[in-house]
């Protein structure tokens, strides 16, 4: 079967929202989730835009029936001192029944287009430690994982201690 890949536009905001419910769900992470459609739209459709989505959809058959997607890739565009600018995948994610039919792999390369095409030199992502299929799925496409090989740790810091960093970075 045939699938249909586009960029994501202000009026998917809904439909995506449902689709990062259901991967915070397959990861646990349900309760970690505090954006609504409001605010992907605001981020995503703005007038300077945080980040990107590709939809992988069902098509429309003979114009009976709405386009059901089946699959996202969001990113956004970054840049790394070592190589220049770089895409970030941010998610990923393939509803249960149609993974196994190559659309990861096709959203993925869509992501590379983009990113070649905007002179990116490099696509960086995260995966769960507990989820071997992904990175699997990952190491196939020709990925690295740099916390083994290059010993390089993603950190983070949450609301409360951007918080506290920002009071701490002001002077007396």
């Amino acid at each position: 079967m045939a699938y249909v890949f586009r960029q994501a536009t202000s009026d998917d905001c809904e439909v995506l929202m449902s689709l990062i419910q259901e991967i915070a769900t397959y990861h646990h992470l349900q309760d970690d989730v505090t954006i609504n459609a409001q605010v992907l739209k605001a981020d995503g459709f703005g007038e300077d835009p945080f980040y990107k989505c590709i939809l992988a959809e069902l098509p429309v058959e003979n114009g009976c029936k709405k386009a059901s997607p089946v699959g996202y890739a969001l990113y956004f565009f970054g840049y790394n001192v070592n190589h220049g600018r770089m895409v970030y995948l941010e998610n990923l994610y393939v509803v249960s029944e149609f993974r196994g039919k190559g659309i990861g792999k096709q959203l993925m390369a869509k992501v590379a287009e983009v990113a070649l095409a905007a002179g990116c030199m490099d696509m960086k992502f995260m995966t769960m430690e507990w989820n071997r299929r992904a990175k699997e799925f990952y190491l196939r496409l020709g990925a690295h994982d740099t916390t083994e090989s290059e010993q390089l740790h993603c950190m983070e810091l949450g609301t409360d201690a951007l918080r506290r960093l920002a009071q701490d970075g002001k002077e007396p």
